[in-house]
């Protein structure tokens, strides 16, 4: 709730603004304490104490108030991005198997979280993470590394003859689901401690939404892998021969889009006008790429089942275009060699 204080004038220059007692029993700052004034991008100016005032948020669901497993899951996760240090799940009937089944192996999948407590009735999860262990720029780096490894997976089996890497492409999509979540936790963690911000490689709140939808971009793409290699597999049990001319353009285009993937995600953690330009070019040329294959495909009147294989790769492209965006505003934060900011 918005508070207006007058501005008051001591001395000959020093002006001087008084804090709310409430304010202030809330953080804990005492005559005699100090604070920090910081100038925010927007123009505000924040007030940081430098007392320790971290206090332990908690949640608590209520499972027997929830008919859906799934949705249990989705409160477990979105209360452990939104920050919260503990979160308890309650019944006030024993939970059931699948309910204790449901938290705990949700638990386990986030990071920095662990059960500490449990009874028939309820179990208790903490989180014992330092945020300023795990720079967003860092997270998104290790996602970029997963989603490589996954398509490296693909690349290697498109001719049908050996698929059984491809069963390690879900278990990397878990690992990147949970890094994805890790992300979440942490910038939504800058935007409510702002002292932490910089720890976490936040300069600007402004900066967080940028960074959410380039990592949300990751996860999809690593989805799209993930459909690619299900893929793979149900056709190799249909017995399905690749020809081989179709099999050199299709690993064509993998390359292509590996290389438009990789210079994209380095624009971004990197911001540099010619990796931008760079990675908009490959991934046009992906695109264009994908469309001469498919249109030879078609024409041919063979090789129809790798048409979707194709169209994965294309649509992994379109994806990167969000991230160059995002890459290109990273640019301009500042002043470069292609830009002056003034």
């Amino acid at each position: 709730m918005d508070e207006v204080r007058k501005v008051q004038k001591v001395g000959y220059s020093t002006l001087t603004v008084s804090i709310p007692k409430k304010f202030a029993k809330q953080i804990r700052l005492a005559e005699g304490g100090s604070v920090i004034f910081r100038e925010e991008a927007d123009g505000t100016l924040r007030l940081i104490p430098t007392t320790n005032a971290a206090t332990n948020s908690r949640a608590t669901v209520r499972a027997d108030l929830i008919d859906d497993s799934e949705m249990l899951r989705r409160l477990i996760v979105g209360l452990y991005a939104l920050g919260y240090d503990t979160v308890e799940v309650y019944s006030k009937e024993p939970l059931g198997r699948l309910r204790n089944d449901v938290t705990v192996e949700t638990v386990k999948r986030l990071r920095g979280l662990e059960v500490v407590d449990s009874n028939d009735n309820r179990i208790v999860a903490q989180s014992f993470m330092d945020p300023t262990k795990f720079p967003v720029d860092s997270l998104l780096k290790r996602l970029q590394i997963l989603v490589v490894k996954s398509l490296e997976n693909v690349l290697e089996a498109l001719d049908l003859k050996n698929t059984g890497s491809l069963n390690e492409v879900k278990r990397v999509q878990d690992e990147i689901d949970e890094l994805y979540w890790l992300i979440v936790r942490q910038l939504l963690v800058a935007l409510n401690r702002r002292e932490l911000a910089a720890g976490i490689g936040i300069e600007s709140p402004l900066h967080a939404t940028g960074d959410r939808v380039c990592a949300k971009t990751l996860d999809e793409i690593g989805s799209i892998v993930l459909d690619m290699a299900e893929e793979l597999i149900r056709l190799r049990g249909l017995g399905t021969v690749m020809d081989p001319r179709v099999l050199r353009d299709i690993r064509r285009l993998g390359a292509k889009t590996r290389e438009a993937f990789n210079t994209t995600v380095a624009g971004l953690l990197t911001p540099d006008i010619n990796l931008i330009e760079k990675s908009a070019a490959l991934v046009r040329e992906a695109i264009e790429l994908e469309s001469g294959v498919t249109r030879g495909m078609l024409e041919s009147g063979k090789a129809g089942y790798a048409g979707v294989i194709a169209s994965q790769f294309a649509q992994l492209a379109r994806y990167c275009n969000i991230i160059i965006e995002i890459a290109l505003h990273r640019l301009l934060r500042r002043s470069s060699r292609a830009v002056t900011i003034q």
